[in-house]
């Protein structure tokens, strides 16, 4: 039996080897994908020679069954150089999205990511991603929101950021409860899980969940509260940066064990950073 490398669960980068390029490329590319060329895979590889090759967005996409889906000429590049180069690895791809990969449709993110609530997390990674400028130039839709974000940027925010996948079922709980907006929230949960602050995130939730016990003035049950009072208006996408701001400003206080009197947001107050992540903000 071939000891292939094995597979990460989500999008990650990796470090390739020859070793593990020559594997992937022998026992996992499909005849069906399109005939090599030559040009394509020496030209990367004397990139990688010459240590010329930089990480970028493009990497490796593997179907359910562990087949090579986008990426031959990558690997064949490394084979060939003898170098190893760090990839975006995407496992779990359906492999229908990809029969239009030459046709110039682009293929959406949450049709690449195979985990639960992926629309979810896609649409996080597009409010992550720009707000840590992890590519350039974004388009903001409400000054906030990326609404023309490279498929391939949004896969890389995800593998940077796999807190986006680990707490999306703690935002779908929380909006069957309360109806907060899942992206919104999910991103402000993601940056929580990086401070000082991330033990909390489960009596946060659990608050938002239940809406039972609390202080009127428990910044769980004002933003439970508020969104239930304006759920049409801040459940939609046209509230995506006032959602935000009244979620981040709702965590900032419950963090820091402060009660909330008025939640409100305020015009030309820009968004509201996440307290504790100000060490790892660009």
């Amino acid at each position: 039996m071939i000891d292939l490398p094995a597979l990460p669960t989500g999008p990650k980068y990796m470090r390739i080897t020859p070793e593990m390029a020559d594997l992937w490329l022998t026992h996992c590319n499909p005849s069906s994908n399109r005939v090599m060329s030559d040009t394509v895979y020496e030209r990367y590889a004397k990139a990688m020679s010459d240590g010329a090759w930089r990480t970028t967005r493009q990497g490796l996409a593997f179907d359910g069954n562990g087949m090579l889906l986008d990426g031959q000429h990558r690997l064949m590049g490394i084979k060939i150089s003898g170098a190893t180069v760090e990839m975006l690895v995407i496992p779990q791809c359906d492999a229908e999205t990809f029969d239009v990969l030459d046709s110039g449709h682009r293929r959406q993110a949450a049709q690449l990511l195979k985990i639960p609530h992926r629309t979810v997390v896609a649409a996080a990674a597009r409010i992550i991603g720009q707000m840590y400028k992890m590519w350039d130039p974004v388009t903001l839709f409400d000054g906030f929101y990326d609404s023309k974000a490279a498929t391939s940027d949004i896969l890389r925010a995800v593998a940077a950021w796999p807190e986006l996948t680990t707490l999306a079922p703690i935002a779908a709980a929380t909006y069957r409860a309360s109806g907060i907006n899942q992206p919104t929230h999910l991103a402000v949960l993601a940056q929580a899980a990086r401070t000082e602050h991330a033990g909390k995130v489960e009596d946060w939730a659990s608050g938002l969940i239940s809406g039972a016990n609390m202080d009127s003035k428990d910044p769980r049950l004002v933003l439970r509260n508020r969104f239930f009072r304006e759920r049409v208006i801040l459940g939609t996408s046209g509230g995506r940066r006032t959602s935000y701001n009244l979620i981040a400003k709702s965590w900032n206080s419950w963090a820091q064990g402060k009660l909330l009197g008025t939640l409100k947001s305020l015009d030309g107050e820009g968004v509201i950073p996440v307290i504790g992540t100000e060490r790892f903000r660009p």
